[in-house]
């Protein structure tokens, strides 16, 4: 046993000291990022942020969404990650059209728009901090109240005589033309089909969540102990290090301190760690399933809800919604939901069902969802673009022409689709990711959408997102290329395998080897002579 003690001791040693500065900013990142609404009102000014996130041609979700009126076609609004903004000359140039939205840009974020014409012009956003209602007559945008807690709006529908919102969790229905009074309505599934995605599980389980608060805040306890490990665990390897260097004109009083700085960071670096090994080991083994490749092994796959280790809401549709639609030829709706598609009625008066389409859709969700030429769907998401034909069943690459073939959930096509924008001339337009606005088929851009000059002057990133691009690898992109991917699942992997050794190490001192009888002479430490 003596021999494998000797490599895992080896293991533990250097490579922890290998992982010290990646660890040291996994847990504070960790930590921190597990309460957003505490730095929601934080932003990280742009010179503190690498090259390839300032806002270039409105890639990066700045626009999502485009309205044209229809009374006056020069009137057109966007909205996306940066807000709401308006355009008064047909969509070229663009001012902010943001008074009375949330100060916090983490808040600010708007995933859909809806323009009411005709008596009073309203326009509505749904924002991460909830639904915002402003009349253009004139006034600022003001929250309209859905529930007891404002939480993000993914989608808003008009549903035969009826407005339909749909937050992430639930579904608010206004019958009033002015849309000031919702009403909460159950989203019925079978209960057989109240499942749990594996994304979610490993996802709960890495942040302590599956556990509620009291789970949260023993996570990040130990997020705060693992910043600790790292630094004593630093601090036990260079201080002997240091003391076989030093001459022996060393100060005696300096040495005596350091020595019981050492001895003092060497017991609780041991007694930490062995407390909080399980946790660790679950961090570091989820965490390695957070980023592709591996998050391909749970793209898709679902478990019980039984099997769920902690409680879970009632509402089977609990931080499941992205997406919706109204399919007016046969009465339906369908949401795009992180557990598939799923179909009801219109009149709700039967449970929302699964719906198998032939249509690619990214792991992350469908950005682009809505009704599209003769009864078929338009579906877009980090997979492309994507025509559903109900003729055909099958799904045809708008930007190719070509029927789609077998397309992964967890690979990001070339132009990772996060907007469709139609003009009323008809021309057509795709958003992407990183190149931004591009024309969809032949023709030129011409003078539309120019990005306004303060979104690039101004620009700040909230501190939540910030931490969040640190905390997955994707902050390195510009320093280590395309092999920024494999950073958070290669670190993970050693960090358990850190941990295992660890722990090993400990049996193997207090448990599996007797101890001799110590020295009267010297004073040994968990098999390290101090």
């Amino acid at each position: 046993m003596k021999w494998l003690f000797e490599k895992s001791r080896w293991i533990h040693k250097y490579i922890g000291l290998a992982l010290i500065l990646f660890l040291m900013w996994m847990s504070i990142t960790g930590v921190v990022m597990n309460h957003p609404d505490l730095i929601a009102g934080v932003s990280v000014p742009g010179w503190l942020v690498p090259p390839q996130y300032p806002i270039k041609n409105w890639n990066r979700s700045a626009i999502t969404r485009v309205i044209y009126s229809q009374k006056d076609p020069r009137v057109v609004f966007a909205a996306g990650k940066q807000g709401v903004w308006r355009s008064t000359d047909g969509g070229r140039t663009f001012e902010p059209f943001m008074e009375g939205l949330p100060e916090s840009r983490y808040y600010r974020k708007t995933n859909h728009l809806f323009l009411k014409e005709g008596g009073s012009d309203i326009l509505l956003a749904a924002t991460q901090y909830g639904l915002y209602r402003r009349d253009l007559s004139g006034g600022e945008w003001r929250r309209v109240a859905l529930s007891e807690e404002p939480g993000p709006v993914k989608k808003i529908l008009v549903v035969r005589d009826t407005l339909w919102v749909l937050s992430e969790s639930h579904l608010f229905v206004a019958r009033d033309s002015a849309y000031t009074v919702f009403q909460q309505r159950a989203l019925e599934r079978p209960a057989e089909e109240h499942t749990v995605t594996l994304v979610r599980l490993f996802f709960d389980l890495h942040d302590g969540k599956v556990w509620g608060l009291p789970g949260k805040l023993l996570f990040d306890l130990t997020g705060i102990i693992l910043f600790f490990l790292n630094i004593s665990a630093f601090y036990s390897w260079y201080y002997p290090w240091k003391r076989r260097r030093n001459s022996q004109n060393t100060v005696r009083r300096s040495s005596s301190r350091l020595r019981r700085l050492f001895k003092w960071f060497l017991r609780y670096h041991l007694k930490l760690g062995i407390w909080t090994a399980a946790i660790l080991f679950i961090m570091g083994a989820t965490g390695m399933f957070m980023r592709p490749p591996l998050l391909a092994v749970l793209a898709n796959k679902q478990i019980a809800r039984a099997w769920y280790p902690g409680p879970l809401p009632a509402n089977p549709w609990d931080k499941k919604i992205q997406n919706a639609l109204y399919d007016a030829q046969e009465d339906r709706v369908i949401i795009a939901a992180v557990d598939g598609l799923w179909s009801a009625p219109a009149s709700l008066k039967e449970p929302f069902r699964k719906l198998e389409l032939d249509v690619p859709i990214f792991v992350m969700g469908a950005t682009v969802f809505e009704p599209y030429g003769a009864g078929g769907y338009l579906v877009g998401s980090f997979n492309g673009l994507y025509h559903w034909e109900r003729a055909t069943g099958h799904s045809v690459d708008m930007l190719t022409g070509k029927v789609a073939r077998e397309v992964s959930p967890v690979r990001p096509a070339e132009k990772m689709i996060t907007a469709y924008i139609t003009t009323p001339e008809g021309r057509r337009f795709i958003n992407t990711h990183e190149q931004g606005i591009l024309p969809l088929g032949e023709g030129e851009r011409g003078a539309l959408f120019q990005m306004p000059p303060q979104l690039l002057r101004d620009y700040r990133m909230p501190l939540w997102n910030y931490l969040f691009e640190i905390h997955n690898g994707r902050f390195f992109k510009d320093v280590i290329g395309k092999w920024y991917i494999l950073l958070v699942p290669l670190g993970s992997l050693l960090f358990v395998l850190i941990t295992l050794s660890g722990v090993y190490d400990w049996l193997y001192l207090n448990v599996l080897r007797k101890k001799p009888a110590a020295p009267r002479s010297r004073r040994h430490s968990k098999g390290i002579t101090v």
